[in-house]
């Protein structure tokens, strides 16, 4: 009796380590990066410059501040016109309100910093030539430009998209509830990273024709997120709520099969294309409980299974093959 009490005792610990292993376990797609540095992450905060001076001089008040935010201001702090629309900015109770908000959520951009610094780390260790952009927040009016832009080594953020999903203005400006409920503080450091996957894949041509092109397309999107955020929760990287994410993984089979038996990888219908792809509450071919961007999902799995069965082809290679079938061919993919 005692030795049949050992080795069950045996048996639970080989499996509890075993657990705890598997949970500790880094990803395939996670680099280490203990030998890479970079320089500390500065971020510039332009919001606090401009709702901080006075409206009345603002030629004055700004021109310590021309070279540090040039990229905002250009010449127009020269300009009585462009004075007339910062003045405008700077006085508008919209904004300015906004502005103390994004104060009370971002009161300081410590923990920001901290992510980005991780971030730029793995971006460093995948794109070794590239530099590390310079970082801006900003108060954007809640406009229809992505959250995070980058342009010509530039990261500006909005500081004003990610007050919670639950933010009083968002519903006032009819926001549809499945794109405000990301609208959170969590999805920043996603959506820097998805901003810098977007600079490099559009620097590739030719563009997507076909669904599973842009399956691919968009896989391979994911796929840079897995890179710079190894441990983030799929479902924040795809914006998933936790039924959506449990409905895909119980349903990839089905999705993948009803693709393949309606033959439409090869479809360039427009309307096909964003009934898969588009950001809705649900994918309306199959069911209101369904999540949507299935082809998003799919194709990020296509490219995952890839590049594990192909450990030595980089993420810039990656990037850079536009054969689509290609990759799906290497892939092997068999969802269950």
């Amino acid at each position: 009796m005692k030795r049949i009490h050992f080795f069950s005792f045996l048996l639970l610990t080989i499996m509890l380590v075993s657990s705890c292993s598997q949970r500790n376990k880094r990803p395939f797609y996670e680099a280490d990066i203990s030998d890479i540095h970079i320089d500390e992450i500065s971020i510039s905060r332009y919001e606090e410059v401009l709702f901080n001076l006075n409206p009345f001089i603002i030629k004055e008040e700004l021109l310590p501040y021309h070279e540090e935010f040039y990229f905002f201001l250009g010449e127009a702090i020269h300009d009585p016109e462009g004075q007339r629309q910062l003045y405008n900015y700077v006085t508008d109770p919209f904004l300015i309100e906004l502005y103390f908000d994004s104060k009370e959520v971002w009161p300081d951009l410590s923990e920001l910093r901290n992510s980005l610094e991780r971030v730029f780390r793995f971006y460093k260790y995948h794109f070794t030539y590239e530099e590390i952009p310079r970082v801006y927040t900003y108060i954007s009016g809640i406009d229809y430009n992505p959250p995070v832009i980058y342009s010509e080594g530039h990261m500006v953020i909005a500081l004003d998209k990610y007050l919670g999903a639950d933010y009083t203005y968002y519903d006032q400006l009819r926001i549809p509830r499945y794109l405000s409920r990301w609208m959170i503080p969590e999805m920043l450091p996603a959506d820097v990273v998805r901003a810098l996957a977007v600079k490099h894949l559009d620097a590739i041509s030719p563009g997507p024709q076909t669904l599973l092109d842009h399956m691919i397309h968009a896989g391979k999107k994911q796929f840079f997120m897995d890179c710079m955020l190894p441990r983030m929760n799929d479902s924040l990287k795809i914006n998933y709520t936790g039924s959506q994410l449990e409905w895909i993984t119980r349903n990839e089979g089905f999705v993948w099969a009803y693709k393949l038996d309606n033959e439409l990888l090869y479809s360039t219908d427009h309307g096909t294309i964003n009934i898969f792809m588009g950001k809705a509450p649900f994918t309306s071919t199959f069911s209101r409980q369904s999540a949507p961007q299935t082809g998003v999902w799919i194709g990020w799995q296509i490219v995952r299974e890839y590049m594990r069965r192909n450990p030595d082809i980089t993420l810039q290679e990656l990037i850079e093959e536009t054969n689509a079938r290609k990759i799906l061919t290497g892939a092997r993919y068999r969802p269950g």
